[in-house]
Protein backbone atom coordinates (compact mmCIF):
# COMPACT_ATOMS: atom_id res chain seq x y z
CA UNK A 1 0.00 0.00 0.00
CA UNK A 2 2.68 2.50 1.00
CA UNK A 3 4.95 3.91 -0.33
CA UNK A 4 2.83 4.78 -3.35
CA UNK A 5 4.88 3.42 -6.25
CA UNK A 6 2.09 3.00 -8.79
CA UNK A 7 -0.52 5.75 -8.89
CA UNK A 8 -3.62 5.60 -11.06
CA UNK A 9 -5.46 8.72 -12.15
CA UNK A 10 -8.69 8.24 -14.13
CA UNK A 11 -9.21 11.24 -16.38
CA UNK A 12 -11.67 12.67 -18.87
CA UNK A 13 -9.05 15.39 -19.54
CA UNK A 14 -11.27 17.99 -17.90
CA UNK A 15 -9.99 20.92 -15.84
CA UNK A 16 -10.90 19.17 -12.59
CA UNK A 17 -9.04 16.03 -13.64
CA UNK A 18 -5.97 18.12 -14.48
CA UNK A 19 -6.16 19.65 -10.99
CA UNK A 20 -6.15 16.17 -9.47
CA UNK A 21 -3.30 15.16 -11.80
CA UNK A 22 -1.11 17.81 -10.20
CA UNK A 23 -1.64 16.14 -6.82
CA UNK A 24 -0.78 12.77 -8.37
CA UNK A 25 2.44 14.26 -9.76
CA UNK A 26 3.52 15.58 -6.36
CA UNK A 27 2.85 12.23 -4.68
CA UNK A 28 4.60 10.24 -7.41
CA UNK A 29 7.66 12.49 -7.26
CA UNK A 30 7.88 12.13 -3.47
CA UNK A 31 7.64 8.33 -3.68
CA UNK A 32 9.71 7.73 -6.83
CA UNK A 33 6.55 6.32 -8.35
CA UNK A 34 4.92 6.23 -11.76
CA UNK A 35 1.56 7.56 -12.88
CA UNK A 36 -0.89 5.45 -14.84
CA UNK A 37 -3.30 7.68 -16.74
CA UNK A 38 -6.59 5.90 -17.38
CA UNK A 39 -8.91 7.16 -20.10
CA UNK A 40 -12.17 5.31 -20.66
CA UNK A 41 -13.93 5.47 -24.00
CA UNK A 42 -17.57 5.34 -22.99
CA UNK A 43 -19.94 2.80 -24.53
CA UNK A 44 -23.63 2.02 -24.07
CA UNK A 45 -24.87 -0.27 -21.30
CA UNK A 46 -27.13 -2.16 -23.72
CA UNK A 47 -24.42 -2.38 -26.36
CA UNK A 48 -20.91 -2.35 -24.79
CA UNK A 49 -19.31 -2.51 -28.25
CA UNK A 50 -20.89 0.76 -29.42
CA UNK A 51 -19.18 4.01 -28.47
CA UNK A 52 -21.40 6.74 -27.07
CA UNK A 53 -19.52 9.21 -29.23
CA UNK A 54 -18.85 7.31 -32.48
CA UNK A 55 -15.65 8.27 -34.25
CA UNK A 56 -12.81 6.70 -36.14
CA UNK A 57 -10.35 5.07 -33.67
CA UNK A 58 -7.56 7.23 -35.07
CA UNK A 59 -9.38 10.34 -33.85
CA UNK A 60 -9.58 8.95 -30.32
CA UNK A 61 -5.91 7.99 -30.45
CA UNK A 62 -4.90 11.43 -31.68
CA UNK A 63 -6.89 13.19 -28.94
CA UNK A 64 -5.52 10.88 -26.24
CA UNK A 65 -1.92 11.39 -27.36
CA UNK A 66 -2.43 15.16 -27.40
CA UNK A 67 -3.83 15.13 -23.88
CA UNK A 68 -1.10 12.77 -22.68
CA UNK A 69 1.55 15.14 -23.97
CA UNK A 70 -0.16 18.05 -22.23
CA UNK A 71 -0.07 16.17 -18.92
CA UNK A 72 3.58 15.25 -19.44
CA UNK A 73 4.33 18.91 -20.07
CA UNK A 74 2.62 19.65 -16.76
CA UNK A 75 5.12 17.27 -15.11
CA UNK A 76 8.09 18.83 -16.89
CA UNK A 77 6.97 22.28 -15.77
CA UNK A 78 7.35 21.11 -12.17
CA UNK A 79 10.95 20.07 -12.85
CA UNK A 80 10.48 16.46 -11.76
CA UNK A 81 11.01 13.12 -13.45
CA UNK A 82 7.87 11.03 -13.13
CA UNK A 83 7.23 8.17 -15.59
CA UNK A 84 3.74 8.10 -17.11
CA UNK A 85 1.81 5.52 -19.04
CA UNK A 86 -1.53 5.87 -20.80
CA UNK A 87 -4.10 3.10 -20.36
CA UNK A 88 -7.18 3.15 -22.59
CA UNK A 89 -10.25 1.09 -21.83
CA UNK A 90 -13.70 0.82 -23.36
CA UNK A 91 -16.59 0.45 -20.90
CA UNK A 92 -20.17 1.56 -20.26
CA UNK A 93 -19.45 2.38 -16.61
CA UNK A 94 -16.17 3.98 -15.49
CA UNK A 95 -16.39 2.79 -11.86
CA UNK A 96 -15.92 -0.95 -12.47
CA UNK A 97 -13.34 -0.19 -15.17
CA UNK A 98 -11.29 1.79 -12.66
CA UNK A 99 -11.49 -1.00 -10.08
CA UNK A 100 -10.52 -3.57 -12.69
CA UNK A 101 -7.47 -1.53 -13.68
CA UNK A 102 -6.43 -1.19 -10.03
CA UNK A 103 -6.35 -4.98 -9.73
CA UNK A 104 -4.67 -5.60 -13.08
CA UNK A 105 -1.94 -3.02 -12.56
CA UNK A 106 -1.44 -3.62 -8.81
CA UNK A 107 -2.12 0.05 -8.11
CA UNK A 108 -1.12 1.49 -4.71
CA UNK A 109 -3.16 4.69 -4.88
CA UNK A 110 -6.00 6.14 -6.95
CA UNK A 111 -6.13 9.93 -7.32
CA UNK A 112 -9.49 11.13 -8.57
CA UNK A 113 -11.33 14.42 -8.99
CA UNK A 114 -14.44 14.66 -6.83
CA UNK A 115 -16.33 15.80 -9.87
CA UNK A 116 -15.54 15.70 -13.55
CA UNK A 117 -17.43 17.97 -15.91
CA UNK A 118 -19.62 19.54 -13.22
CA UNK A 119 -17.27 22.42 -12.39
CA UNK A 120 -20.09 24.90 -11.82
CA UNK A 121 -21.61 22.65 -9.15
CA UNK A 122 -18.95 23.24 -6.51
CA UNK A 123 -20.13 20.61 -4.07
CA UNK A 124 -21.13 17.81 -6.41
CA UNK A 125 -19.42 14.45 -6.29
CA UNK A 126 -19.52 12.78 -9.68
CA UNK A 127 -21.14 9.36 -9.98
CA UNK A 128 -17.83 7.80 -11.02
CA UNK A 129 -16.05 9.10 -7.93
CA UNK A 130 -18.93 7.98 -5.71
CA UNK A 131 -18.82 4.45 -7.09
CA UNK A 132 -15.08 4.20 -6.44
CA UNK A 133 -15.00 5.67 -2.92
CA UNK A 134 -18.03 3.64 -1.84
CA UNK A 135 -15.98 0.44 -1.97
CA UNK A 136 -12.41 1.49 -2.78
CA UNK A 137 -10.16 -1.14 -4.36
CA UNK A 138 -7.12 0.74 -2.99
CA UNK A 139 -6.63 4.00 -1.08
CA UNK A 140 -8.40 6.75 -3.02
CA UNK A 141 -7.36 10.39 -2.76
CA UNK A 142 -10.36 12.53 -3.69
CA UNK A 143 -9.26 15.98 -4.82
CA UNK A 144 -11.81 18.76 -5.15
CA UNK A 145 -11.22 21.26 -7.93
CA UNK A 146 -9.91 24.57 -6.62
CA UNK A 147 -8.59 23.33 -3.28
CA UNK A 148 -5.18 24.59 -2.20
CA UNK A 149 -2.33 22.52 -3.65
CA UNK A 150 -0.05 20.84 -1.12
CA UNK A 151 3.58 19.98 -1.70
CA UNK A 152 3.62 17.38 1.07
CA UNK A 153 1.40 15.59 3.55
CA UNK A 154 2.72 17.24 6.71
CA UNK A 155 -0.49 17.46 8.77
CA UNK A 156 -2.99 14.61 8.52
CA UNK A 157 -6.34 14.58 10.31
CA UNK A 158 -7.69 11.13 11.18
CA UNK A 159 -11.18 10.93 12.70
CA UNK A 160 -11.64 8.01 15.11
CA UNK A 161 -14.49 6.87 17.32
CA UNK A 162 -15.13 4.41 20.12
CA UNK A 163 -17.08 1.82 18.14
CA UNK A 164 -15.00 1.61 14.99
CA UNK A 165 -13.62 -1.75 13.93
CA UNK A 166 -11.68 -0.74 10.82
CA UNK A 167 -8.36 1.03 11.21
CA UNK A 168 -7.07 1.25 7.64
CA UNK A 169 -7.00 5.06 7.65
CA UNK A 170 -4.97 5.28 10.85
CA UNK A 171 -2.62 2.49 9.78
CA UNK A 172 -1.86 4.25 6.49
CA UNK A 173 -1.49 7.64 8.18
CA UNK A 174 1.00 6.11 10.63
CA UNK A 175 3.08 4.64 7.79
CA UNK A 176 3.25 8.04 6.10
CA UNK A 177 4.02 9.82 9.39
CA UNK A 178 6.89 7.47 10.14
CA UNK A 179 8.47 7.92 6.70
CA UNK A 180 7.70 11.60 6.13
CA UNK A 181 7.75 13.03 9.65
CA UNK A 182 4.14 14.03 9.27
CA UNK A 183 2.07 15.22 12.20
CA UNK A 184 -1.08 13.21 12.91
CA UNK A 185 -4.19 14.77 14.41
CA UNK A 186 -6.50 12.17 15.95
CA UNK A 187 -9.93 13.69 16.48
CA UNK A 188 -13.16 12.31 17.82
CA UNK A 189 -16.62 13.65 18.54
CA UNK A 190 -18.65 12.03 21.28
CA UNK A 191 -21.36 12.53 23.88
CA UNK A 192 -20.28 14.02 27.20
CA UNK A 193 -21.00 10.67 28.88
CA UNK A 194 -18.36 9.02 26.65
CA UNK A 195 -15.71 11.67 27.10
CA UNK A 196 -13.55 9.70 29.56
CA UNK A 197 -13.59 6.61 27.34
CA UNK A 198 -12.78 8.72 24.29
CA UNK A 199 -9.87 10.38 26.05
CA UNK A 200 -8.50 6.98 27.07
CA UNK A 201 -8.78 5.78 23.45
CA UNK A 202 -6.80 8.77 22.24
CA UNK A 203 -4.20 8.49 25.01
CA UNK A 204 -3.71 4.78 24.24
CA UNK A 205 -3.14 5.60 20.56
CA UNK A 206 -0.49 8.16 21.47
CA UNK A 207 1.31 5.74 23.81
CA UNK A 208 1.21 2.95 21.23
CA UNK A 209 2.83 5.18 18.62
CA UNK A 210 5.36 7.14 20.65
CA UNK A 211 7.67 7.61 17.66
CA UNK A 212 5.08 9.63 15.74
CA UNK A 213 4.23 13.29 16.27
CA UNK A 214 0.59 13.13 17.30
CA UNK A 215 -2.01 15.55 18.59
CA UNK A 216 -5.45 14.65 19.87
CA UNK A 217 -8.70 16.54 20.16
CA UNK A 218 -12.19 15.76 21.41
CA UNK A 219 -14.53 17.88 19.33
CA UNK A 220 -17.76 19.35 20.58
CA UNK A 221 -20.99 19.57 18.60
CA UNK A 222 -23.61 17.35 17.02
CA UNK A 223 -22.55 17.60 13.35
CA UNK A 224 -19.60 15.27 12.79
CA UNK A 225 -18.88 16.45 9.25
CA UNK A 226 -18.96 20.13 10.13
CA UNK A 227 -16.70 19.79 13.17
CA UNK A 228 -14.10 17.67 11.38
CA UNK A 229 -13.99 20.07 8.44
CA UNK A 230 -13.79 23.04 10.81
CA UNK A 231 -10.94 21.45 12.76
CA UNK A 232 -9.07 20.57 9.56
CA UNK A 233 -9.35 24.18 8.42
CA UNK A 234 -8.10 25.44 11.77
CA UNK A 235 -4.93 23.33 11.74
CA UNK A 236 -4.43 23.81 7.99
CA UNK A 237 -4.47 20.07 7.37
CA UNK A 238 -2.94 18.71 4.19
CA UNK A 239 -5.36 15.78 4.07
CA UNK A 240 -8.14 14.02 5.95
CA UNK A 241 -7.94 10.23 6.12
CA UNK A 242 -11.22 8.29 6.35
CA UNK A 243 -12.03 4.60 6.68
CA UNK A 244 -14.30 3.05 4.06
CA UNK A 245 -15.91 -0.21 5.04
CA UNK A 246 -18.10 -1.17 2.06
CA UNK A 247 -20.67 1.63 1.65
CA UNK A 248 -19.24 4.94 2.84
CA UNK A 249 -21.57 6.76 5.24
CA UNK A 250 -23.37 10.09 4.78
CA UNK A 251 -21.09 11.99 7.17
CA UNK A 252 -17.97 10.87 5.30
CA UNK A 253 -19.51 11.80 1.96
CA UNK A 254 -20.20 15.26 3.35
CA UNK A 255 -16.57 15.56 4.47
CA UNK A 256 -15.42 14.75 0.94
CA UNK A 257 -17.85 17.33 -0.43
CA UNK A 258 -17.02 20.18 1.91
CA UNK A 259 -13.40 19.78 3.05
CA UNK A 260 -10.98 22.40 1.74
CA UNK A 261 -8.32 19.71 1.57
CA UNK A 262 -7.94 16.39 -0.28
CA UNK A 263 -9.59 13.42 1.42
CA UNK A 264 -7.98 9.97 1.48
CA UNK A 265 -10.55 7.16 1.58
CA UNK A 266 -8.89 3.96 2.78
CA UNK A 267 -10.22 0.39 2.53
CA UNK A 268 -11.08 -0.93 5.96
CA UNK A 269 -8.84 -3.33 7.81
CA UNK A 270 -9.50 -5.33 10.94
Amino acid sequence: MYPFRRILIPTDFSTAAQWAFDSATRIAAANEGEILILHIRMTWEKDPSALRFPADPSLYEYAEKQELERLREQIRARGVNVPTRLIVQTAPDPGPAICKTVAQEKVDLVVIATHARHHVAHLLIGSTTMSVINDPPAPVLAVRYGTKKRDQLKRIVVPVHLKQKSHGALDLALQIAQRRNAELHLVTLCESTDRDAAQKMLDDAVRANSGVSMKTEILRGSDVEREIVRYSDKVEADAIFLNADQQIGRAKIEIVRHAATPVMVVPGSK
